[in-house]
């Protein structure tokens, strides 16, 4: 029973233990957040974050450029080989080419749209930017 008394008798439990309360506490506090300091987290992310990461990429040869056109290869590639498969299936199964054409069908609104936007929004930047560097020269 001496260690019952020795733990609720003295002063420096009773600090250890407000302490430990105190501690608590301020560490739940640090799991919520008010709206300023929201506020402030956004408004720095934004300066520090998005920005510098945003002139990294305005490029044209910036990464998602480049991914961007990979992937428009990709579905055109695709796109052609089916071609190719249909026609070249036929003569062996009429039905195999039959299912690529449906295919075909299926996939010519998408790709074409993957066309234009990718290779088109792309070549008019640059049919734009030659014919600005064509009235410049005059």
């Amino acid at each position: 029973m001496g260690w019952l008394k020795e733990i609720f008798s003295g002063p420096s439990t009773v600090d250890r233990g407000l302490d430990l309360i105190e501690k608590g506490a301020s560490g739940i506090e640090k799991f919520w957040y008010t709206d300023e300091e929201k506020a402030e987290a956004r408004k720095s992310w934004w300066k520090e974050v998005f920005l510098p990461l945003e002139k990294a990429l305005a490029p044209q040869g910036a990464i998602r450029s480049v991914t961007r056109r990979i992937l428009a290869n990709g579905f055109c590639k695709t796109y052609l080989f089916l071609f190719i498969a249909a026609f070249g299936v036929y003569p062996v199964e009429p039905k195999w080419s039959a299912m690529a054409i449906e295919l075909i069908k299926i996939l010519t609104l998408p790709v074409s749209g993957i066309i234009l936007f990718f290779f088109g929004s792309y070549g008019y930047g640059e049919y734009i930017k030659k014919k600005k560097d064509g009235e410049s020269k005059q």
